[in-house]
């Protein structure tokens, strides 16, 4: 596959948590650095989505040319800041995120655009999910328009779907946890004890 970087993107405001969720320790690791530790050997480098420089010292960080405007501006920062052909992003707030999992999406994306993550009722989860360089101009687009929700990218570009069903060897409830409040961290802290 042409260049490919990871992008994990750091959390934005974390106003439902109330603290960087990127700082947020399970089983001594933060989140961050678990999710740079497993993507870090399938990709060209591992770079941190920050709205302004300096809040990660030791990492490459990738400034939001938009701040404030989401993960959209995220990846247009990984693209204009970066030679990368395809950028893999990763919420940071996904701390049981495997390697594996994102494998089966870079070998998913086929001759398209982007390619993402379906569940069983239809939700999308662009935040673990590939997107190539020809997506740049839609995301311009729709950032210029105000529309900042990644849905709005996958309307306006040549998306591979990988359906739930095709991905029976992975737990996507825990893959996919998505944690957002402090309640949701005390339950994914006691997950991992249990594990």
């Amino acid at each position: 596959m042409e260049r490919t970087i990871g992008v994990i993107l750091s959390g934005g405001q974390s106003r439902r948590m109330g603290r960087d969720k990127a700082g947020l320790s399970l089983a001594g690791q933060s989140f961050l650095d678990r999710m740079t530790k497993e993507l870090s050997p399938l990709f060209d480098g591992i770079y941190v989505s920050v709205d302004r420089p300096g809040r990660y010292p030791g990492c490459r960080e990738l400034p939001d040319l938009r701040p404030g405007q989401g993960p959209l501006a995220g990846l247009e920062a990984a693209f204009l800041r970066t030679e990368a052909e395809a950028v893999f992003l990763a919420a940071v707030d996904l701390p049981f995120a495997c390697s594996g999992l994102a494998e089966r999406v870079l070998a998913g994306v086929g001759d398209g655009e982007a390619c993402v993550i379906r569940r069983r009722g239809g939700e999308a989860e662009p935040l673990f999910a590939l997107y190539r360089r020809s997506c740049l101009e839609p995301l311009n687009a729709c950032l210029d328009e105000g529309r900042r929700a990644v849905k709005a990218l996958l309307d306006r570009v040549d998306c591979r779907w990988l359906e739930e069903e095709e991905l029976p060897e992975f737990d996507l409830e825990r893959a996919l946890w998505n944690v957002n409040t402090g309640a949701e961290f005390r339950r994914a802290v006691e997950s991992e004890k249990e594990k």
